[in-house]
C-alpha cells in the first residue's frame, strides 16, 4: 500500500567526472540509447507479425543473448540497460491507454545528442554508493566521480539517473520526504497572471523577469553562427555547445526565480487559488509569453510544494469569468482585453482589472473552505460558486 504522507522527490547534485570517465559515461549512454532503439525496432516488426507486443520480461532474455554478441554492450552497468527495456515498456503502454489525458504517443528513435542524454541505475543506495565525507558516488563499472553533495537527503534511494545538460553532468536521486499535516489557518491568497506580472488578490504583484527576452540576441547571432558551420564539423560542434548553453542558462535563471517565489508562497499562505489557464492557445498566439512567463512551470511548482507543506490549492475553471465579475457587488461586467481598470456600472467600482480578477478567483477558491457569518460575503460566494459549478455551498465541482 503506497504511503500517502509521503512524496516522491527529487535531488539533483552536481558530478565532476575526470576525462576518461566522461568517456566512459558518453559510452554507457550511447548503450542505452541503442539498446532503446534496437528492442523498439523488435516490437514494431513483432507486432506487424502477431499483432501484440513482446513487452519487458521477454525483452530481458534477448537482451542477454544481445550482450553475448555485442561485447561492447557490457560496459555499461547491467541495470542501466534493464531500466532502458523497462521505460521502453511503460512508453509502449501509456501509448495505447485510453484515458486521452495520459496517452502520450508511440515511442520514437532516440537521436543521438551530443551534449545531452541520460540513463538509469538500479539497485542502488547511500551506504553502496554514496561517500558524502568525500564527496563522490559509485557507478558500477566506471568507479567514483566527484560530486557535491550539497544538501542532506530525507531518505536513502533505491534508483537514480545520470543526466548530461548541455555537456554538465549531474547526479538525480528520488527520495521520499514526509509530507507535513495540513494547516489549520486560513490566510488565503488569489493570483491572477499577465503577460508582465503576477498579480495577488491583497495587492502584491510581482515582475515576471524575461530573461529569454534579454538572451534573445545573443542566441540569434549565435544561431547565425551555427547555421554557417559545415555539417559535422568539429567548429559545429563547437558553435551548438555556445547554443546550447546560453538556452540552459535561460532556463535555469528561470527555474530558480519560480522555485524561490512559489516557495514564499507556499510560506506566506494557507489556501492558493490559481486560474487554469489555457496554456496551448496562449503558446499559439504568442510563443514566447508562454516560454518567458512559464505559466505552467509556477503552477507545477506550487502544486508540488503546497502538497508538501500542507497548503490547500485550488485551480479555478478557466471559464469563470474573473475579470468580467466585479469584486464588490458581483455585477457582471464584459470588458475587453485591452482594458486593464475594471469599472462596475452598477456600483461604481473603480478598481484594476488584474486585481479584480485576483480577488474574485481568492474568493472562488475559498468558497468550498470558508463558512462566513457575512451575508453579503456569504451570497457572493454562494453566487461565484454557482458559476464555476458548486451546486452547494462546500461542494465543488472544478
Amino acid at each position: 500500500m503506497i504511503n500517502t504522507l509521503m512524496q516522491n522527490l527529487k535531488y539533483k547534485f552536481r558530478l565532476y567526472p575526470s576525462p576518461d570517465q566522461v568517456t566512459d559515461l558518453n559510452q554507457v549512454i550511447g548503450n542505452a540509447r541503442y539498446i532503446w532503439n534496437q528492442f523498439l525496432d523488435q516490437e514494431i516488426q513483432e507486432y506487424k507479425l502477431n499483432q501484440k507486443f513482446k513487452f519487458y520480461y521477454k525483452n530481458c532474455v534477448d537482451l542477454t543473448k544481445l550482450k553475448e554478441t555485442l561485447e561492447w554492450l557490457n560496459k555499461s552497468p547491467s541495470t542501466s540497460l534493464q531500466q532502458t527495456l523497462r521505460n521502453l515498456n511503460t512508453a509502449l503502454t501509456h501509448s495505447f491507454e485510453k484515458n486521452g489525458k495520459a496517452k502520450k504517443g508511440f515511442p520514437k528513435f532516440k537521436k543521438k545528442q551530443n551534449f545531452d542524454g541520460s540513463f538509469t541505475l538500479a539497485m542502488v543506495n547511500s551506504a553502496r554508493n554514496c561517500d558524502f565525507i568525500n564527496h563522490k558516488f559509485k557507478i558500477p563499472n566506471i568507479g567514483w566521480i566527484d560530486t557535491k553533495f550539497h544538501r542532506e537527503l530525507p531518505s536513502d534511494f533505491k534508483t537514480c539517473q545520470i543526466k548530461k545538460e548541455s555537456n554538465i553532468w549531474f547526479l538525480v536521486l528520488t527520495c521520499k520526504k514526509a509530507k507535513l499535516p495540513p494547516r489549520t489557518t486560513t490566510n488565503s491568497v488569489g493570483i491572477d497572471i499577465n503577460s508582465n506580472e503576477y498579480v495577488l488578490s491583497n495587492g502584491t504583484r510581482y515582475q515576471i523577469p524575461k530573461f529569454l527576452r534579454e538572451s534573445q540576441a545573443k542566441i540569434k547571432k549565435l544561431q547565425r553562427d551555427l547555421s554557417k558551420k559545415e555539417k559535422g564539423s568539429n567548429n559545429r560542434l563547437k558553435a551548438q555547445l555556445k547554443l546550447n548553453k546560453v538556452n540552459y542558462t535561460v532556463r535555469n535563471q528561470r527555474l530558480d526565480y519560480f522555485h524561490k517565489l512559489s516557495k514564499q508562497l507556499v510560506n506566506d499562505y494557507d489556501i492558493i487559488s490559481l486560474e487554469d489557464l489555457n496554456v496551448r492557445s496562449i503558446q499559439e498566439w504568442n510563443g514566447h509569453i508562454t516560454k518567458d512567463n512559464g505559466f505552467a512551470m509556477f503552477r507545477r511548482l506550487i502544486e508540488y510544494k503546497a502538497d508538501l507543506y500542507g497548503v490547500k490549492t485550488v485551480i479555478v475553471d478557466r471559464y469563470f469569468p474573473s475579470s468580467q465579475l466585479c469584486s464588490h457587488c458581483s455585477g457582471i461586467n464584459k470588458i475587453s482585453l485591452k482594458t486593464r481598470t475594471y469599472k462596475c456600472r452598477t456600483c461604481d467600482l473603480e478598481i484594476d482589472r488584474d486585481l479584480n480578477a485576483a480577488i474574485n478567483i481568492d474568493r472562488a477558491g475559498t468558497a468550498r473552505f470558508n463558512a462566513c457569518g457575512n451575508a453579503q460575503l456569504l451570497a457572493n460566494q454562494i453566487m461565484i460558486g454557482q458559476l464555476i459549478g458548486i451546486d452547494e455551498p462546500g461542494i465543488p465541482v472544478l
